[in-house]
């Protein structure tokens, strides 16, 4: 593009409104190339420095975007959009208080203002003033009664603050306004498993879904809604999850053609439609084991977790929005972090959970003997590569482009091409990822790493409970409770594979694996490697050392003793409800008798907060009964019941994950 001072080239104002196009069609790198141009033809811009730094915020870098934001702030000091889009940076930031005074200024200027209000109610409910937020809320819907996201806010603090009936309604009025709303929809479930939930835990309250419209209901969103209240009793829930697949848009309708195409469709080079996914049960070693499946001659993997959300809703429909052409650059735009480990870039992940600086976190930006290479790909030679192997069908799918761009890195890389296994690390879907994906690879195979439950449920809770993120710690120990009888496992060859194993016996455990996967058992299933260069291992674990790389195979996380969440009277109540895992995966010996009577001991004990619940409320300073009045609470105790309801029926939990025969 020529200089803005060249006849029939853009001006500045030109260049600013397609940029300002481009970002709101999602396509940053390019928006974020013409706002960098207006920069250098007009370098005090305000609004494209402004809405470049609200884009570096979308892609990870807070700390550049608060520089570009205050930038135009100088310029324009009463520029209230720049005010209320820098407290949003302050907040991603960890500077709450200075997020406030940013949303306060920005209403001074404009009163009416509902995203301001929005935004200062969010970190109001941040900073635990969830009256204030709930007043900031409602008053931006009494100035725009059509904002979704407010109703969405309002609810997710009525929830937190105990108010069931009050969050349900305000949910289901976001979803009235966008039937598509998945994080509304999301978020729903839990409040109305919460409500449905007695004081008792012996009887079903009242009907949640009587609020929604036909439109509401006949979405992913409703079934997946259902599937989720089923999913409690997983056994009997085989139904819903058949509605949840159902209800999916058809695969035809996701399809994209692919012009100029003649003759039958073709299968990527060197691969086939033979995936394992690898899912994690708590810290399991799911890291660990992804290491050492990294360079195996006969199988296809990516680096950590990049592609974990891959299958989740409204994913393939950013990344084809532009039609087959733009595929592959919107594919590498959605997971920056596979191009270069070092990018700030969130990759989509389960809903509500951050994922910037992936690469960094997962250890990707050290690796190599020299502990001073990063991961990278050639973009330019990927999207090449990816455009080719398109060229030969008629349509591209999410799974016949899941599977050409593990053709176009192997490709890059010059790997060998006699590879016919994609090893998935989809780590921990959600319930729109999970029948996603496995109604577009219906013959995948499922590998999940297990660990002691209990010992692995405190190390995944460790820093969560430390940070007192109570809500996060319910849903991982659920998470934990129910993911050893997915539908999954019955309906699809699945295996779980021992850390303690792996740790005490590699051979023989590798071995058995590579039999199970049907590959050879080459040395380098023995070495910590990513992308070939030597891993030195997960940096959010305890054990993870800046000096030197973690062994593989030692028993220092297995040996290390528990208390550092839960007390002995928590380690009991867990151990008693994952007791038939634990006897599967030999953790524990059998003992009927003791298993009975331990269930009607923890009865009680459940109905009552744990120990780890009282040492939150403490540190909160909040008493124990406002802390049993929270929506997260009560939806804890629906799961536990729930798992000790059928423990109490069945004596066991049908259809378990079976164990890898070591």
């Amino acid at each position: 593009m020529g200089s803005p001072n060249d006849i029939g080239a853009p001006s500045p104002q030109q260049m600013l409104a397609l940029a300002v196009q481009k970002h709101n069609a999602g396509q940053l790198a390019e928006a974020e190339e013409l706002y960098r141009q207006v920069l250098e033809a007009q370098p005090d811009q305000p609004d494209a420095l402004h809405l470049l730094g609200v884009l570096s915020e979308q892609t990870g870098n807070s700390v550049l975007a608060e520089e570009l934001i205050s930038k135009a702030l100088v310029l324009r000091p009463n520029f209230a959009d720049a005010l209320s889009n820098l407290g949003n940076v302050l907040r991603k930031l960890g500077r709450p208080a200075d997020a406030v005074i940013s949303y306060q200024k920005a209403l001074e200027l404009q009163p009416d203002y509902a995203m301001a209000l929005n935004n200062l109610g969010n970190t109001l409910a941040e900073l635990g003033s969830l009256d204030e937020a709930i007043s900031r809320y409602q008053e931006a819907l009494d100035i725009e009664p059509g904002f979704s996201l407010a109703h969405f806010n309002l609810a997710n603090a009525l929830q937190k603050c105990g108010r069931l009936k009050d969050a349900v309604n305000s949910f289901q009025r976001a979803i009235a306004l966008n039937p598509q709303y998945a994080m509304a929809w999301n978020n729903l479930k839990f409040a109305a498993k919460a409500l449905r939930f007695p004081a008792d835990g012996d009887s079903q309250a009242e009907d949640t879904t009587t609020g929604l419209s036909d439109a509401a209901r006949a979405t992913v969103g409703f079934a997946i809604q259902q599937f989720y209240f089923d999913g409690f009793r997983p056994h009997e829930a085989d139904e819903s999850f058949a509605n949840v697949v159902a209800a999916l848009l058809a695969k035809a309708d996701q399809e994209i053609p692919i012009d100029g195409t003649t003759g039958a469709p073709v299968s990527p080079i060197g691969l086939s439609e033979n995936v394992v996914a690898l899912l994690h049960f708590g810290r399991s070693g799911t890291g660990l084991m992804h290491s050492l499946i990294d360079g195996h001659p006969e199988i296809s993997t990516l680096p950590g977790i990049y592609l974990a959300g891959y299958f989740n809703d409204d994913v393939w429909d950013r990344i084809s929005a532009g039609g087959w052409r733009e595929l592959p650059a919107r594919f590498a735009e959605e997971f920056a972090v596979l191009f270069d480990a070092h990018s700030p870039k969130p990759i989509p992940t389960r809903s509500g959970e951050a994922a910037s600086f992936l690469g960094k976190d997962e250890g990707m930006t050290g690796v190599g003997e020299g502990r001073n290479e990063s991961l990278s790909l050639d973009r330019g030679a990927f999207l090449v590569e990816a455009l080719r192997l398109m060229e030969g069908r008629r349509t591209v799918d999410p799974m016949s482009f899941f599977m050409i761009a593990h053709a176009a890195y192997e490709k890059v890389f010059q790997t060998a091409t006699d590879k016919h296994t994609i090893f998935y690390h989809i780590h921990s879907p959600d319930d729109f990822a999970n029948p996603n994906f496995l109604r577009y690879a219906p013959g995948a195979r499922m590998l999940m790493m297990v660990r002691d439950p209990v010992q692995s449920c405190e190390s995944w809770v460790r820093f969560i409970f430390k940070d007192n993120e109570y809500d996060m710690a319910v849903h991982r120990i659920l998470g934990m409770l129910f993911d050893i009888d997915r539908i999954a496992f019955r309906h699809h060859d699945s295996i779980g594979v021992r850390m303690e194993d792996l740790k005490t016996r590699p051979q023989d455990t590798m071995r058995a694996l590579s039999a199970w996967l049907e590959v050879s058992d080459p040395p380098t299933l023995y070495e910590m490697t990513a992308q070939g260069k030597k891993w030195w291992g997960d940096p959010s674990s305890p054990d993870y050392d800046n000096t030197k790389a973690m062994a593989p195979f030692d028993d220092v996380s297995m040996t290390r003793p528990l208390g550092s969440v839960f007390s002995d009277r928590d380690q009991f109540v867990l151990a008693t409800l994952f007791y038939p895992f634990s006897v599967r995966f030999g953790y524990c010996d059998p003992d009927p008798e003791k298993f009975t009577q331990d269930l009607k001991e923890i009865r009680p004990l459940i109905g009552d907060m744990l120990d780890f619940e009282t040492t939150m409320a403490d540190r909160l300073e909040t008493s124990p009964s406002q802390f049993r009045q929270q929506g997260m609470y009560r939806l804890f105790r629906a799961g536990l019941f729930d798992r000790w309801k059928v423990l109490d029926e069945l004596g066991d939990y049908p259809h378990m994950l079976p164990p890898l025969l070591v």
